[in-house]
């Protein structure tokens, strides 16, 4: 049986991949959606907090970030961010 904190962890990883593939920009859902794919196994409840808290921002600052254009605003979790580039770096070399 699941115990109620594993319960909600497993809904929290379900919302959270969700949102990565439904951004609203096709681009946005096939950065994020790959990344979160990928990564969120290995997040603890930190990273899965900052993941949430970069999810928040908008598609067109995070994709000008990623494609390093600057945007309108700032990035607060740089580490984050670079994490998500090299996913997609590394995707992209390998023609995945």
């Amino acid at each position: 049986m699941i115990s109620t904190t594993d319960q909600a962890h497993l809904e929290r990883l379900k919302r959270i991949k969700y949102r990565a593939h439904h951004r609203g920009t096709q681009e946005m859902d096939i950065i994020l959606g790959g990344f979160v794919d990928h990564q969120i196994q290995k997040f603890d409840a930190d990273m899965l907090d900052r993941l949430e808290t970069l999810m928040n921002e908008t598609d067109a600052d995070l994709y000008q970030w990623i494609i390093g254009q600057p945007g309108t605003t700032q990035c607060q979790d740089v580490e984050l961010l670079e994490m998500i580039i090299a996913y997609q770096r590394e995707k992209v070399g390998s023609g995945s």
